[in-house]
C-alpha cells in the first residue's frame, strides 16, 4: 500500500469523492489533472449574458475536471446535481440571513414593511419566551444584544454543512514540500500553505549551479516554475512542483466560481431589485466582485437606483462599468441586451431637466454629478426655483 501517496491522493469511499488528508483543513494533494486541460475546460464556451447559463457551464466544468474519471465499485458517481443543489443551498441561505425587508431597509428599493428581523428571530419568538432568566434585566440585555445576520453568520452556515460540502469551502494548499525528481529524494523545497519558499535543499546541485539554494527562499512556488524555465532547466515529466500548483489553481477556481455561482442564484432568485442589493452584500463579504450585482441591478423604475449607485462607487466602483439595461424585463433568455455606463447612468439620472421618479433627491444627485465633472449648483437652485 503506498501510505504516502494515499495522504494527498483523491479517493472514493461510500460512493462519496472526498479529499484524503491528515487534516481536514488541508486541500493539499496529488493530482494527474494537466495544466492544457484546466485551462481548456475553464474556457466558457459560448458567451451569454444569461446568469443561469454561467451556472450551467460551472457544473459542466465541475463534471468534465472533478467527476469524471473517479469510480466507485458501481461505476463512476455522478456528484453534478450535488453541487448544484450546494449552490441553491448558499444563495437560500444569504435569502434567510437577509430578508427581502431588511435588504430594503439597508438599500432602500420600496416601500418599507414595518417589520423587524430581530423581533422575530429573537423577541417574539416562543422559543426565547420560554427561556428562564435570572431576572428581567438579563432577559432584556440578552435579546436586545443578539442581532440575527451575526447569529447566523458565515461560520455557522459552513460548520452545519454535512463535510462532503463543507470542504469546498476550504482553501486550497499546497503541499509541506516539493521534490523535484519522482525517484529521489534529494533536491526539495519546504513550502507554507500558501506556497512560499521557506527552506531549498540540493537545488544547487540538481541544476549544475545554475540555480542556488538561497536564491528560492521568499518565492512563490509560481516564481520557482518561472525561473527555472527562464534558466533554461527542465523539470522531469509529471513533477510534483507543476502537478501541485495546477491542483491548487483547479480547486482554488472551483471555491471561487462556486461562490460566483451563489452570487448569480442571489440575484436571479431576489428578482429585480432585492437580488442586485442582496448579491452586493454577498460579493462585499465573500470577496467577490462588486461589479456584477451593479451590472445586473439597472431597472429604470427603481426608486433606489441612485442610492444603489453611490453605494457601488463608495466601494470602489468604476464610472465607466457598462451595465445591462432591464435585465429582468427581457422576454428571452438570451436576449440581446443594451447596456450603458455608470457615468452615462448619472447624467442621465439626474438630469436638471430632472426625472419624476428621482425628484426631491438634490442632495444625492448634485454628489453624483460631481463625480462625474459636473457642476450643478445653478441647475438645481433653478429646479427647485420651478417647484414653487
Amino acid at each position: 500500500m503506498k501510505e504516502k501517496i494515499l495522504k494527498y491522493k483523491i479517493k472514493i469511499e461510500d460512493k462519496k469523492i472526498y479529499i484524503a488528508s491528515n487534516n481536514d483543513s488541508n486541500l493539499t494533494h496529488e493530482s494527474t489533472v494537466s495544466s492544457s486541460v484546466f485551462l481548456s475546460n475553464n474556457v466558457q464556451s459560448k458567451y451569454s449574458n444569461n446568469l443561469n447559463d454561467k451556472v450551467d457551464n460551472y457544473i459542466d466544468w465541475y463534471y468534465r475536471n472533478v467527476v469524471k474519471g473517479n469510480y466507485t465499485d458501481i461505476g463512476e458517481y455522478h456528484l453534478p446535481k450535488e453541487m448544484r443543489d450546494l449552490i441553491e443551498k448558499i444563495a437560500v441561505w444569504y435569502e434567510l440571513r437577509y430578508p427581502d425587508y431588511v435588504i430594503n431597509s439597508i438599500m432602500r428599493c420600496c416601500g418599507q414593511e414595518k417589520i423587524n428581523v430581530h423581533d422575530i428571530m429573537f423577541k417574539t419568538n416562543p422559543y426565547f419566551n420560554d427561556i428562564s432568566y435570572n431576572n428581567e434585566l438579563d432577559e432584556k440585555l440578552y435579546k436586545n444584544d443578539l442581532n440575527w445576520s451575526e447569529f447566523y453568520n458565515t461560520d455557522v452556515f459552513i460548520s452545519a454543512l454535512p463535510y462532503d460540502e463543507r470542504c469546498w469551502f476550504k482553501t486550497p494548499k499546497y503541499n509541506d514540500i516539493i521534490y523535484f525528481e519522482n525517484s529521489k529524494m534529494e533536491a526539495h523545497i519546504h513550502l507554507t500553505s500558501s506556497g512560499i519558499v521557506e527552506e531549498a535543499e540540493g537545488i544547487t546541485y540538481f541544476t549544475n549551479g545554475i540555480i542556488k539554494n538561497k536564491e528560492l527562499i521568499g518565492l512563490h512556488i509560481k516564481e520557482v516554475c518561472k525561473l527555472f524555465k527562464e534558466r533554461g532547466i527542465k523539470l522531469p515529466k509529471n513533477n510534483e512542483m507543476e502537478k501541485n500548483i495546477q491542483l491548487v489553481d483547479k480547486y482554488t477556481y472551483l471555491k471561487d466560481e462556486m461562490l460566483n455561482c451563489a452570487m448569480y442564484r442571489i440575484i436571479e432568485r431576489g428578482g429585480n431589485r432585492i437580488g442586485p442589493r442582496r448579491a452586493f452584500l454577498f460579493a462585499k463579504e465573500f470577496a467577490r466582485n462588486i461589479e456584477i450585482p451593479m451590472i445586473y441591478g439597472i431597472d429604470y423604475s427603481d426608486p433606489g437606483l441612485l442610492n444603489f449607485i453611490n453605494t457601488y462607487l463608495e466601494a470602489g466602483g468604476s464610472l465607466d462599468l457598462e451595465c445591462y439595461i432591464g435585465y429582468f424585463s427581457k422576454t428571452k433568455e438570451n436576449e440581446k441586451l443594451e447596456t450603458i455606463s455608470i457615468r452615462d447612468l448619472i447624467s442621465k439620472l439626474c438630469s436638471y431637466k430632472g426625472s419624476l421618479l428621482f425628484d426631491g433627491n438634490d442632495d444625492l444627485n448634485k454628489e453624483l454629478l460631481s463625480k462625474i465633472g459636473i457642476k450643478v449648483e445653478e441647475d438645481i437652485k433653478k429646479k427647485k426655483e420651478l417647484k414653487y
